[in-house]
């Protein structure tokens, strides 16, 4: 990836005119790259990821890839680079980690999200005979423990704690 983007056979995202360019994230299992929806872009990955599979002997699943494009990109060159990698594109409605993979300005879905899984938690301890302490320390556990996971990547709205 490091070589494409020196020889400038792909793009990555910059952030900012003064911000380095972002070419790929590496996770646990996954992977996510960032590359104009261009025909020779795709090209270029598709390579890359051949070239990995050849030297690594691991096969990459293209029936779990998917790709996601910004906005303003026609739906006549989405369908050329999907079928380039032969890939699907992302459903706005699709999860990664337990949160949508597209978010827009309005933070409303994570907020719905994070208030369904505390209630959640909270209702199934609703049966159990704790004390008065042993319930408030499992809630301030819980009420703690959820949204941290979702404020490390996201800006949560400072009216939300007002809506809980």
């Amino acid at each position: 990836m490091r070589r494409a983007i020196e020889h400038r056979s792909i793009h990555g995202l910059r952030i900012s005119s003064t911000a380095p360019t972002i070419s790929h994230l590496f996770f646990a299992d996954d992977s996510i790259f960032f590359v104009r929806a261009e025909e020779d872009e795709a090209v270029e990955v598709s390579n890359i990821l051949r070239r990995y599979e050849a030297a690594s002997g691991q096969s990459i699943s293209l029936e779990k890839t998917t790709m996601s494009f910004s906005r303003g990109v026609p739906r006549a060159k989405r369908d050329r680079v999907l079928a380039q990698l032969g890939v699907r594109e992302v459903e706005t409605q699709e999860k990664y980690l337990g949160l949508p993979t597209v978010v827009g300005r309005s933070k409303k879905v994570l907020t719905d999200i994070l208030r369904d899984k505390l209630s959640k938690r909270l209702q199934g301890w609703c049966g159990k005979i704790l004390s008065r302490a042993g319930r408030e320390v499992l809630i301030k556990v819980v009420a703690n423990s959820l949204p941290t996971y979702v404020m490390s990547m996201f800006k949560i709205p400072t009216n939300f704690c007002n809506v809980l």
